[in-house]
């Protein structure tokens, strides 16, 4: 049976609406609340050291989203397969390279590109990019486009070997959209 645990602060705020959730279904959990003083403990830095750096994650995460989301109907969802062709050739010729371009000038701009989106350890910034990537590369069907950055892939590559490694060998083998 599944344990629950729900962390938020000692305010109703928006962990209210979770803990109705759990009291509808008749479902136990434990209510840790934590106090002003106890966070700094607690938040986990994958959202940088200060708000400076959770804005520039914010416009990695945001920049991936404008990346994918013209992806994922017309290319993953597609299931005429000369319009899934047509589209990801549009797709991945003229969409994607400004968004790629951008996401390479970001990294760069941080240690010349050889360490993280952002600060020198991986934020959510650079699992965000890992997690899209698998998504942007995953389709047979298409020319990507990807090696025309290598400073990403470095990155990528960098996040498989060395943070995610573990969860990587461990994690399930799940099927794709298409398998």
């Amino acid at each position: 049976m599944p344990s629950y645990k729900l962390l938020y602060f000692d305010t109703r705020g928006r962990a209210e609406a979770t803990r109705m959730l759990f009291a509808v279904a008749n479902k136990e959990f434990e209510d840790v609340r934590i106090t002003k003083e106890e966070w700094p403990k607690v938040k986990p830095r994958l959202y940088g050291s200060d708000n400076w750096e959770a804005a520039q994650i914010d416009v990695v995460r945001e920049t991936m989203k404008d990346l994918i989301e013209p992806m994922i109907m017309p290319v993953l969802f597609e299931l005429d397969k000369e319009k899934q062709a047509t589209n990801s050739k549009e797709y991945y010729e003229k969409t994607a390279p400004p968004f790629l371009k951008i996401l390479h000038d970001l990294l760069v701009k941080n240690n010349g590109g050889t360490g993280y989106f952002v600060g020198n350890t991986a934020t959510l910034a650079d699992v965000i990019f890992f997690v899209t990537m698998e998504w942007f590369e995953k389709p047979s069907y298409a020319n990507k486009g990807l090696e025309n950055y290598p400073m990403l892939v470095g990155l990528r590559d960098r996040l498989a070997q060395n943070e995610l490694a573990e969860h990587l060998k461990e994690r399930p083998q799940a099927y794709w959209i298409h398998d």
